[in-house]
C-alpha cells in the first residue's frame, strides 16, 4: 500500500525531473520559435503560458498533499494525478508546434 510520503516523494521526483527536462527542451524550442512565422510563435508563447500555469497548479497540489493528514492525502491524490496528466499534455502540445 502506498503511503503519503512515498507517493509525495515519487511525484516530487517526477515533477523535478520533468521541470529539468522541460527547461532544456524549452530553450531549444524557443530558438526554433524565433525563426518561425509570427502565428506559430504566438501559439507557442500561448502554450508556454498555459504550461507555466499548469506547473504552478501541480506544485500547489503537491504542497496540498505535503500538508495533508495521513487520512486526507488520499482524497487529494486524484487531483494530483489529474494535474500531472494535464501538465504532460500541455508539454506535448507545446512540442507539437515544431515536430
Amino acid at each position: 500500500m502506498e503511503t503519503k510520503d512515498s507517493y509525495l516523494k515519487k511525484m516530487k521526483e517526477m515533477f523535478d525531473d520533468l521541470n529539468y527536462k522541460w527547461n532544456v527542451e524549452r530553450n531549444k524550442l524557443e530558438g526554433k520559435a524565433q525563426h518561425a512565422k509570427a502565428e506559430v510563435k504566438k501559439k507557442f508563447e500561448d502554450q508556454l503560458k498555459t504550461l507555466k500555469e499548469k506547473r504552478v497548479k501541480m506544485d500547489q497540489k503537491l504542497d496540498q498533499v505535503d500538508n495533508a493528514s495521513e487520512e486526507a492525502w488520499k482524497d487529494l491524490k486524484k487531483g494530483v494525478d489529474s494535474a500531472w496528466q494535464s501538465l504532460n499534455e500541455a508539454i506535448k502540445k507545446a512540442r507539437s508546434h515544431f515536430d
